[in-house]
């Protein structure tokens, strides 16, 4: 993958596109798994006959109001380079989401305006992508892993989990990342270590024994390829919309392959565009990788995104 992620940041940042005009649409939509209405904004930029889409994934009203405001403000319309497009929407102040969705949107709109894929810039062939479905801390996580049979998981750990808890989840043999949300002691990452020494530990809080730092995986503090520097680690979560930037999550991945550091794709409950644009991501950065990017069924549709 070095040579992969690589070429594809490089040829990401010299891309050019032209954007003529901006418009924005935004909705409440019913998704059980989210808890509620999940607030959704899709941001579409236009040029020379081709539209291109990015998803903004803020989770409450007031963000996609905050947005849609910024977004009447920040004038975007011209022919940019992505990189400094990029570079200019982070000098103008607007937070991660925000620049996130309008970067992935220029992006999109430039590929339909070269006729290219990000498969074809990275000069690979984009494979199936492979996704663990993931949720988060429930009553009876050994009950709510059997319904899903047949997928890898990742599963939000409760530090409370006794002994048989874990012993029940390791034995489907099928969780292969629990996340602790920088959460955790002494007494439950020794019962993480018996019962699932080969798993990824994602954001564990410190301090944890050797055992977990071996297996220790990053997400929540992975905002910009520097948030790599000193840590060692045996995966890496990639998160476009956190990092504020595409571009960015391509040449963290870029960094990660220079430390034979392996990268999987996070998803942060995207339900429309964006969540196709992760797996075209994932398609070709780590397919094979365990992809937090499992389908997201809508209350409304038995279909998913």
């Amino acid at each position: 993958m070095p040579a992969t992620a690589e070429r594809l940041g490089a040829a990401l940042a010299d891309l050019s596109v032209t954007i003529d005009g901006v418009a924005c649409r935004s909705a409440m939509v019913a998704v059980p798994s989210y808890g509620g209405p999940r607030p959704t904004s899709v941001v579409t930029l236009g040029g020379a006959g081709h539209d291109g889409h990015g998803e903004h994934v803020g989770w409450s009203e007031r963000e996609h109001e905050q947005f849609r405001s910024a977004l009447q403000r920040t004038d975007v319309r011209g022919t940019w380079r992505v990189d400094a497009l990029a570079h200019t929407l982070h000098e103008r102040g607007l937070p991660p989401y925000d620049r996130a969705t309008v970067e992935m949107a220029a992006i999109d709109l430039a590929l339909q305006q070269h006729r290219t894929t990000l498969a074809s810039l990275a000069g690979v062939t984009a494979r199936p992508v492979s996704v663990v479905v993931s949720f988060g801390r429930v009553a009876d996580p050994v009950a709510e892993a059997a319904r899903h049979r047949g997928h890898r998981l990742k599963i939000d750990v409760d530090p409370a989990w006794t002994d048989d808890v874990w012993a029940a989840l390791a034995a489907t043999d099928r969780v292969v990342i629990y996340d602790w949300k920088g959460d955790g002691d002494a007494a439950a990452y020794a019962r993480a270590l018996r019962w699932a020494p080969a798993a990824l530990h994602e954001d564990p809080g410190p301090p944890y024994p050797a055992g977990v730092a071996s297996r220790r995986s990053l997400d929540a503090c992975i905002t910009t390829p520097s948030s790599l520097d000193g840590q060692h680690l045996a995966a890496c979560n990639v998160k476009p919309s956190r990092m504020g930037s595409l571009l960015a999550a391509v040449r963290t991945a870029a960094r990660c392959a220079d430390r034979d550091i392996p990268v999987y794709v996070g998803g942060m409950f995207e339900i429309d565009v964006g969540r196709r644009q992760l797996h075209d991501l994932a398609g070709v950065l780590c397919p094979e990788a365990p992809n937090d990017l499992a389908p997201i069924p809508l209350a409304e549709s038995t279909a998913t995104p």
